[in-house]
């Protein structure tokens, strides 16, 4: 794709005027900035251009070095455009972080609340985990800001092998009741003692935690999520699956992709922000990981449905 367009008005077959309309209309070629060649005394013409979306004009015959002048400083704006607009993402990726991720251990802690009024004993029983809930909402705080720092170049995440089991007992623990709602079966499969190679707050609160919230979201009642680990070679391959309504094709191209709008209601008529995936890729992709979605969409003779998200890891057994 072309970083930038120098257009002819007077051409055969099809003028530059056509060509700029079908240009705009693409969404692959509309944002291409478009920079019109038209004679001296086509007034008109200039007028026309930039009403349909020319972001300049050069009058025929052009001096070289005026040409290239024109070219350079539009250059120049569509990358400071492209870099204002990945900047912006990036904050509606933090903004996730903060109204969505700490839904999870401010929702739990909430609901112990509410059970401690039908009994205080469960508040001493389960204060060990509130405090554990509320440690988490404080260290995702902390990554926010870690994250900025990472996307300014000014701090490198600290990796270190965290327990997978452990992890995992730690971040489902928090999705008990909305597993209860939905009568869903969790299924946890893990090789013993298996380490994966991670940022421990971002992968508990963000990676682990988006994908398991999604499951449940998108699972039908009565059905098991099935959460796997396996160590090969020096690759841990965890895999969470749910038998749940699937992704459609078109959403699934875009899952990984901010500018692109995800988000859909869950089997319940739950909501979500379409940013979660993209903020999951990025986190695994910073731990020097992979991910892969496969699905199946629901539909009508369709028995094995559902969604897969696997995550390729360094891992060890210790």
């Amino acid at each position: 794709t072309p970083d930038l367009i120098l257009l002819d008005i007077m051409m055969p077959e099809m003028d530059g005027f056509e060509t700029c309309q079908r240009l705009k209309k693409d969404d692959k070629t509309r944002d291409i900035p478009i920079i019109f060649l038209t004679a001296k005394n086509e007034g008109d013409d200039i007028i026309k251009g930039f009403e349909l979306g020319a972001v300049d004009y050069i009058t025929k015959p052009f001096n070289s070095a005026e040409l290239l002048m024109r070219v350079k400083t539009h250059l120049d704006l569509r990358l400071s455009k492209e870099i204002i607009q990945r900047q912006s993402n990036e904050r509606k990726e933090l903004l996730h972080v903060v109204c969505h991720d700490l839904v999870n251990p401010m929702a739990y802690i909430i609901g112990i609340l509410d059970l401690a009024e039908e009994d205080v004993t469960v508040f001493k029983q389960m204060k060990d985990r509130m405090r554990m809930a509320m440690t988490n909402g404080i260290n995702m705080i902390a990554m926010v800001r870690e994250m900025r720092a990472l996307e300014e170049g000014k701090l490198h995440f600290d990796l270190e092998h965290i327990d997978l089991k452990q992890t995992l007992d730690e971040s489902t623990h928090m999705f008990k009741q909305k597993l209860s709602k939905k009568s869903l079966e969790l299924v946890i499969r893990v090789d013993e003692n298996l380490y994966v190679y991670a940022e421990r707050v971002s992968f508990v609160n963000s990676v682990l935690n988006n994908i398991i919230t999604n499951a449940i979201k998108f699972s039908y009642p009565d059905t098991k999520i099935v959460i796997d680990g396996k160590l090969n070679n020096d690759k841990a391959i965890i895999s969470i699956k749910d038998s749940g309504m699937g992704i459609p094709e078109d959403l699934l191209r875009d899952l990984f992709n901010i500018n692109k709008p995800t988000s859909r209601p869950g089997t319940d008529g739950e909501q979500g922000t379409g940013f979660g995936m993209p903020l999951v890729k990025k986190f695994v992709m910073a731990y020097g990981g992979e991910i892969n979605v496969s699905s199946i969409e629901k539909t009508k003779g369709i028995t094995d449905h559902g969604t897969e998200v696997t995550l390729i890891l360094e891992g060890v057994v210790k």
